[in-house]
């Protein structure tokens, strides 16, 4: 599907800006899962 959008004739300037925007959302959401998981709160084990 990528390959399609990207090689549509359309002008390099919205190819550009959908390649910024890929780029942009997928580090994006890396990060956001990175400072997820860091600020996770671990779960405690329960002894008896």
């Amino acid at each position: 599907m990528l390959f399609q959008i990207f090689s549509s004739p359309i002008a390099s300037g919205a190819q550009l800006f959908l390649l910024i925007v890929c780029i942009l959302a997928g580090l994006g959401a890396g990060l956001s899962l990175i400072d997820f998981r860091s600020t996770k709160a671990p779960k405690e084990v329960k002894r008896k």
